[in-house]
């Protein structure tokens, strides 16, 4: 998967400190480390809902660039007082260039017991005496087992019916119910050669009928029931796997969102980044002003200075144009316009003095209204020649442009990364594969009721089927009879059977609710709770201290209960030994992550956690279980395709 090269991983050995950390971020490459154990011991890594891995698909893809296909694990253990020593490897074949498909390698294992090896043909059986494959599950844990474990919390749901039959096969139920099939199937044959005898004893031939047309609707139920398991197990292969897909289908979805949103924003960049380069060429052209704005200003300013000049000029003459006007009027008048009393000769005599200086005044000043338009027109001309700070704008304009094309890059490769997402994906087809998911939802449903209703009518056959042989048993000419008697010592096994099945179930029941009852208690924050109660699909209900069942619980209450039942059934299916846990603290608080951290250690002969830091914070979190850590481990990027385990402190 994600490892080139050699790792390594020590386990801590002391019992007081047995707990180990692993730290990586997500898709780095923890649930590889519990896929490498899974491999090495039973051969196989899985995927989502527990499907393989195919061989090929395992190798490190920087390896295989460099034509490197070779996939070991080596694991040292101890078990039952003695010392291991496993080693699977995976080799192309020589002939292949390049696999793609298991038969493409050579598969090899070799285990030693205290130096000794194991003949290949009991490796297997060895290795099943040790760590079972059934119960592989509670040990090596990923968070998705505790999801499905949640659906056992839903009363007589189809995925919960499903993972009781998968909890009866670990606990051991299938070594007595492969047992009932055996006898069932000597039963059927010594039923026939029953019915053969019975056809020839006089007046047994209608019992003999009967006999037959039960045993052979019995028969014909057998093959419907084995077509609809078949049938059935088809069907939730392809569930499961159109679920993947429609899963896939909807990130699928949400990128081509995300991608239309991109595109739109690229718009709108390309737009800003036209609008800034015409702003940009705006100012490059105008940029000759600022070079003659200084020596424009001095004109401007002896301009103004003239007109200012000119203004006073005008402004004078015009005053005295008016004088000169008032004192001809006075002399005309000879009166004062005031009081309207008669001048006198020697006012006038002043007034006339004063009128010929005004005038003399007057012819020395020129009319300057023309000049003064010819200024203003000059200084209307050159205030439209102002410099335009072009360097100080053009600076920031630059700035601006340089941030739009960042954006723009960091957009194109977004786009460019989401559309080799998408790449092969169309709408259509989705929507095909949702109404097929759909469909194969009913289907699966539809299945198992035919199949609980054929179970249904089987049972009223062989009910009907024991009434009639007990009949046949009381005729006394028949008791003598070896096909008889063979029928009767089976019918009998396989109610023994049958009974100890249902006594197992209970018993194992009784024994799973008491150590998940145990666990429950030490995980729970809400000490008040009285435990736990299991039904016979091996669902808990929390019950309150008045003995009443807890109908509506937070999700983080399930996981607990979840995870309660998941230990009991470790400790139930085998004894106390490792256990390796890959992020199981999505949901759960703070005082909950406490408590389960402090109780699975004491549990367990050591305790693996594979987290990422959205789970435990390395500073806060791991304090309650400081002194039991003896090992601490950290995924490093190396790259999208290969990381490295390194070993550090908290």
């Amino acid at each position: 998967m994600p490892y080139k090269g050699e790792m390594e991983l020590a386990f801590p050995q002391d019992e007081q400190r047995n707990v180990m950390i692993v730290f990586g971020d997500n898709m780095r490459g923890k649930t590889s480390i519990l896929n490498a154990m899974r491999w090495a011991f039973y051969g196989e890594a899985l995927g989502r809902h527990s499907r393989p891995i195919p061989l090929q698909e395992i190798v490190n893809k920087d390896a295989a660039l460099v034509d490197d296909w070779r996939v070991e694990v080596h694991v040292k253990f101890d078990a039952n007082g003695h010392a291991y020593d496993l080693r699977r490897v995976a080799e192309r074949r020589n002939m292949v260039a390049k696999p793609s498909r298991p038969e493409d390698f050579i598969r090899s294992i070799h285990l030693t017991r205290d130096g000794s090896a194991v003949s290949g043909d009991q490796v297997e059986a060895e290795i099943g005496l040790i760590a079972p494959k059934q119960i592989s599950r509670f040990f090596l844990f990923d968070g998705e087992l505790l999801q499905e474990y949640e659906t056992l919390l839903i009363e007589d749901s189809q995925q919960g019916q499903q993972i009781k039959e998968a909890i009866e096969q670990v606990l051991g139920v299938p070594a007595l119910t492969n047992g009932r099939v055996d006898i069932q199937t000597i039963l059927k044959q010594a039923q026939k050669r029953q019915n053969s005898d019975l056809k020839q004893i006089a007046g047994l031939e209608k019992q003999a009928e009967r006999h037959a047309e039960l045993t052979g609707k019995i028969d014909a139920i057998d093959r419907d029931l084995e077509d609809l398991n078949l049938r059935l197990k088809k069907v939730r292969e392809e569930r499961t796997a159109l679920d993947d897909e429609v899963e896939a289908a909807q990130s699928v979805i949400s990128a081509k969102a995300t991608l239309d949103a991109k595109v739109g924003e690229r718009k709108v960049v390309i737009d800003d980044c036209d609008r800034k380069e015409g702003e940009r060429l705006d100012l490059i052209s105008g940029a000759w002003k600022d070079l003659i704005d200084g020596q424009l200003q001095i004109r401007r300013d002896q301009l103004e200075r003239r007109r200012r000049e000119l203004v006073d000029s005008i402004k004078k003459r015009s005053a005295l144009a008016q004088k000169v006007s008032d004192l001809k009027q006075l002399l005309d008048t000879r009166e004062c316009p005031t009081c309207e009393q008669e001048l006198s000769d020697e006012r006038r005599f002043q007034i006339g003095q004063a009128l010929g200086k005004a005038e003399t005044d007057l012819r020395s000043i020129d009319d300057s209204s023309s000049a003064l338009q010819d200024i203003s027109g000059q200084l209307d001309a050159l205030s439209k020649i102002r410099g335009i700070n072009a360097k100080d704008r053009l600076r920031q304009v630059e700035k601006d442009l340089q941030g739009y094309n960042v954006r723009l890059t960091q957009i194109e490769n977004d786009i460019e990364r989401l559309r080799d997402e998408i790449a092969g994906y169309d709408t259509a087809e989705i929507a095909r594969k949702r109404v097929l998911l759909s469909e194969k939802i009913k289907e699966e449903g539809r299945l198992q009721g035919d199949i609980q209703d054929q179970n249904s009518e089987r049972k009223k056959l062989v009910d009907e089927l024991a009434v009639s042989q007990k009949a046949i048993e009381g005729l006394t000419k028949d008791r003598t009879q070896r096909s008889t008697r063979k029928v009767s010592l089976c019918s009998d096994l396989e109610r023994v059977f049958s009974e100890s099945i249902e006594q197992l179930r209970s018993k194992l029941r009784k024994r799973v609710e008491e150590r998940a009852n145990d666990a429950f208690k030490h995980m729970t924050t809400q000490k008040s709770y009285r435990g736990l109660a299991i039904n016979e699909n091996y669902g808990l209900q929390i019950v309150d201290p008045s003995g009443r069942h807890v109908a509506v619980r937070s999700a983080g209450a399930e996981q607990i209960v979840a995870l309660s039942l998941i230990d009991g059934l470790n400790r139930t299916g085998r004894a106390a030994g490792p256990v390796i846990m890959d992020t199981p603290f999505g949901r759960l608080d703070l005082n909950h992550r406490d408590n389960i951290l402090s109780y699975l250690p004491s549990v367990t002969s050591q305790f693996v956690l594979l987290v990422h830091s959205g789970e435990i914070r390395k500073e806060t979190d791991l304090a309650i279980i400081a002194e039991r850590i003896g090992a601490v481990y950290e995924i490093r990027e190396i790259s999208s395709t290969q990381s490295r385990l390194e070993r550090t402190t908290l």
